[in-house]
């Protein structure tokens, strides 16, 4: 009898910390979301360098502590072609690599930023040598 009256006891103090932990952990305020300005030219010469960099925010705060950043580059309706640049921190919030764009083409970037428990992936276009937009 008693190994039951105990057994009842510590079930129901499991139970009841078990619910005053789950209320700690949905009390909390939504995090504001992690947002990314890609900072690419609009155009460039192919064979040349280029600075492409992402600015990492979240609300007015910079993000310094992000988990991954890489940027993701292909040409124009060759996807399965694409290249990881990994980049590194120039600045609070600012990660940045250099790319050299071999051929001329329409080419997109892509970042793949992990950050406080998020992933955002905006993405832009590059224009590289005479190329016209089709």
């Amino acid at each position: 009898m008693k190994k039951i009256l105990l057994f009842s006891l510590l079930s129901s103090i499991f139970i009841f910390l078990t619910a005053c932990n789950q209320e700690k952990q949905n009390s909390g305020e939504v995090p504001e979301m992690v947002d990314v300005q890609l900072e690419v030219p609009k155009q460039a010469e192919a064979g040349e360098a280029v600075t492409l960099a992402a600015h990492v925010t979240q609300g007015n705060e910079n993000v310094d502590d992000a988990d991954e950043v890489i940027f993701e580059i292909w040409a124009k309706d060759k996807k399965e072609d694409s290249t990881m640049v990994e980049v590194t921190q120039h600045e609070k919030g600012i990660y940045q690599a250099d790319y050299t764009f071999d051929e001329s083409g329409i080419y997109y970037v892509q970042s793949h930023v992990t950050a406080r428990r998020m992933h955002v992936m905006p993405k832009t276009e590059i224009v590289i040598g005479e190329s016209s937009k089709e």
